[in-house]
């Protein structure tokens, strides 16, 4: 990342049982759960390409 393009953002997390079972979702061997996440989420996310 080029320090002068970066942006640091402070996260804070609301629920953090909640956004556990998420990250674990989202990364774990279950691949349908985390499909159907994203196939959710993807018009709502905010891409930095």
């Amino acid at each position: 990342m080029n320090p002068k393009n970066r942006v640091m953002r402070q996260v804070t997390i609301a629920d953090a049982a909640q956004a556990d079972a998420v990250f674990a979702m989202l990364m774990g061997d279950e691949v349908p759960p985390r499909k159907r996440f994203i196939q959710t989420h993807a018009k709502a996310a905010t891409l930095d390409i």
